[in-house]
């Protein structure tokens, strides 16, 4: 319910009365990201110089991932694939430290019951028309690949919020929710190394600026998504908030993840610069890159494309396994042949052979 909490409270600015945050609203607005500390980069290094890592594509790392699947058979059976991704997602980033990777398994089930319901909802791009609007509105982008290890880097783009129009809380966390799940699904490298995140400010108007989105999306990253963040961007910050933030930084940030979060200037080439080190070629020129080919629409078509073709797939799986329980009625009838079972085995086959190739002509 913690997550469910943040989002409920919402604290706007307003220029007529005095700037103040109630007491309360810290309890919901602090993160934990020891998930992060605890299998970031320097401290899997660590781990590998005592040598106890196991990588996720080992004997011993197949041998865990089959324990956690045994051990969340029951969410498995509602959601077959989404446990698999996140089961594999936690195991590759901890290197397969089931101490971590686990209790996240069950803190990010638990989340996903919370906001959507059940944990058989799926997300879809094609049968919800709200989730695709919030994601075609350009309020996250993501860039895959973008540093050397692979990561990708989600940016969260506040003034492209709107009030009134897209700046639903649960609808915004929803939308973070599917783009960081689509993302992790596609990239094996960034299950292993982790997100850059990045604040974009932007062009930010403090009227529509919204706590409760930005505490609900930290709250969201830090504790429950099964992925870890490799750093915290502020990009193009307000000027009095340069000042403002590194006054909370101790508080927001009390571990080592203090050394992760950045406050960069106006000049999106601090992206490419020490110690972000993001590639030129991966960012379009608005974040200092050049890649003038980037467009987010087409990005969210693909998605859209490549779900569209699993629905079909799902549907021609299904009259294939239709055909085969028919043609099994059909061999123990007694008024069929066995060559007239025979042709329609063979039919039953072509079939099943038609969509594959269907999916690769996609």
């Amino acid at each position: 319910m913690m997550l469910r909490k943040s989002l409920e409270f919402d604290n706007r600015w307003d220029p007529r009365a005095p700037f103040s945050i109630p007491a309360f609203s810290w309890k919901f607005i602090r993160p934990d990201h020891s998930f992060s500390e605890q299998n970031s980069e320097e401290a899997l290094q660590e781990r590998a110089a005592k040598g106890n890592v196991v990588l996720f594509e080992s004997e011993i790392g197949q041998k865990r991932f089959d324990f956690c699947l045994r051990m969340f058979e029951e969410e498995r059976r509602q959601n077959p694939e989404l446990v698999e991704l996140v089961i594999t997602s936690l195991l590759r980033a901890t290197d397969c430290d089931m101490k971590t990777a686990i209790p996240r398994m069950q803190n990010y089930f638990e989340f996903y019951v919370e906001i959507f319901g059940a944990l058989s909802f799926k997300q879809s791009l094609t049968n919800d028309s709200e989730l695709r609007e919030m994601v075609e509105s350009g309020i996250v982008h993501v860039f895959e690949n973008c540093d050397a290890k692979g990561r990708c880097m989600r940016v969260m783009q506040y003034n492209q919020i709107r009030t009134g129009l897209n700046s639903d809380a649960l609808q915004i966390t929803k939308m973070f929710h599917y783009v960081t799940m689509r993302t992790l699904k596609n990239y094996p490298m960034t299950q292993k190394n982790g997100f850059i995140d990045v604040c974009d400010m932007g062009g930010l108007s403090l009227e529509n600026f919204s706590l409760r989105i930005t505490r609900s999306n930290l709250l969201m990253s830090s504790r429950f998504l099964p992925c870890k963040v490799h750093k915290i961007c502020l990009l193009r910050p307000l000027y009095f908030m340069k000042f403002l933030l590194r006054a909370v930084k101790p508080y927001a940030f009390p571990g080592p993840m203090a050394k992760h979060f950045l406050i960069l200037s106006q000049d999106p080439k601090d992206l490419l610069k020490d110690p972000v080190f993001c590639r030129p070629e991966i960012l379009p020129p608005l974040y200092g890159g050049t890649n003038t080919n980037y467009s987010w629409p087409m990005r969210v078509r693909g998605w859209t494309l490549e779900e569209e073709e699993l629905e079909f797939s799902s549907e021609m799986g299904s009259s294939c396994r239709s055909e085969s329980n028919l043609n099994d009625d059909n061999t123990n009838s007694s008024y069929n042949t066995g060559s007239e079972t025979n042709n329609y085995t063979g039919f039953k086959g072509s079939s099943c052979e038609s969509v594959g190739l269907f999916r690769r002509f996609l």
